[in-house]
Order: C-alpha cells, then sequence, then structure tokens
C-alpha cells in the first residue's frame, strides 16, 4: 500500500508539473513508464539462447531420472500388489532395493535441481546485467523520467498501468537489436523429456534483478 500511495504521489507531481508548464500529459512519450524487469530479460533472444542450450545440455540427465523414477515407481506397485506371491526374504530384499533406488531418485533429483538452477541463474544475471546497462541509456534516449518495476499479474508493484506506458516488449527489442541475436532467429525449443518425480522439465530461472 506504502508503494502505491508513493506511486499516485509520483503521478499527481508530474502532472501537476506538466499543467503548469501549459502541456498536457502525453502517452506519446510519458515521463514515468513501467517495466517488469525479469520478463524483459528472459524475452531476449540471448536469454532464450542460452537457457534452449542448457536444456539441451540436462536433457540426458532428466531422461535417467525419468527411467530411474518409473523403475521405483513398478518396483512399489508390484510390492503393493497382492496377487504378487513373494517370500518374507524376497520381499525384505525389494523393499531394500526399492528403499536405495529412492534414495538414489531423491539425491540425484536434488543435484539436478541445485545444478540447473545454479547455471540457469549465472545466464540470467549476466543478461540482467547487460540490459541494466542497456535501459539507462534507452530511458535516456526516450527521455523517460522514472521507470518503475511493474512486478507480474499475480504479484504486481503497479496495480494498474495502460499498455502506452509499459516498456518492457521495447526494452527487450532493443537489447536483441544490440545483442544482434533475436528470438525470432532461433530454432525451435527441444521438446523436454518427461519430469521425474521431483524434477523439474526445465532449468529454472533465478527471477531477480542484477546486484
Amino acid at each position: 500500500m506504502k508503494r502505491s500511495c508513493i506511486l499516485m504521489s509520483a503521478l499527481v507531481l508530474a502532472r501537476s508539473a506538466s499543467l503548469l508548464n501549459g502541456q498536457a500529459p502525453t502517452t506519446a512519450t510519458p515521463g514515468i513508464v513501467t517495466l517488469n524487469f525479469n520478463a524483459a530479460v528472459l524475452a531476449t533472444g540471448e536469454a532464450q539462447r542460452d537457457l534452449g542450450t542448457l536444456q539441451t545440455k540436462f536433457a540426458p540427465r532428466e531422461v535417467q531420472l525419468q527411467k530411474l523414477s518409473d523403475s521405483v515407481e513398478a518396483e512399489r506397485m508390484q510390492l503393493n500388489d497382492a496377487s504378487v506371491k513373494l517370500s518374507e526374504s524376497e520381499r525384505a530384499a525389494k523393499l531394500q532395493d526399492l528403499n536405495t533406488k529412492d534414495k538414489q531418485l531423491q539425491r540425484e533429483a536434488e543435484d539436478f535441481k541445485n545444478d540447473s538452477q545454479s547455471e540457469s541463474q549465472q545466464i540470467f544475471q549476466r543478461i540482467a546485467q547487460k540490459l541494466y546497462g542497456l535501459l539507462q541509456d534507452y530511458s535516456k534516449q526516450h527521455g523517460y523520467s522514472v521507470v518503475i518495476e511493474r512486478g507480474t499479474d499475480s504479484s504486481p508493484i503497479v496495480w494498474y498501468v495502460g499498455n502506452s506506458v509499459d516498456i518492457t516488449e521495447q526494452v527487450a527489442k532493443a537489447y536483441d537489436l544490440k545483442s544482434g541475436i533475436s528470438s525470432s532467429s532461433l530454432p525451435e525449443k527441444p521438446t523436454p523429456g518427461g519430469g521425474a518425480a521431483g524434477t523439474q522439465t526445465k532449468p529454472h530461472t533465478a527471477q531477480q534483478k542484477p546486484q
């Protein structure tokens, strides 16, 4: 609520200053604009390319995790199937094997999650640092007085903003133009394999601004 009050005050001051100068507010080059920074980073061709490469890199591990998950589930179903007759020693041996595989699955799934998150975080931070620098120049070139983080639909920071004052897409395109990597020129993303229990079908991407 405090952020909303601050934003409202800023908008009122900007409008008052414009009227005092005898100029009506314009949506063509507004003094205050919004930006979803994380979305802009992820919309760049460079981010999509590098995260796609990372997904391909981790695909074999994901497939192995799926196979292990299927094996664990098959053994669990067999042990729970009353029609399967097992001696006490056979049941004990299968239960021990199941517990061993289940622990292996949990361990490898956690390693997969940590490794994919770490590498995707590095990609995000690298591009975010460069996008932040571009944003400074872009804002000056377009005469913006303030660029406010918009947030997401599920966690908005600005409760309402017209599309004409949001520059997320424009900034992502400006980054592509500078980097020479456009999302439209990238090959189609690889189809991910089925996710194993406790794993992600895609590497996680950090959602934060550059430090």
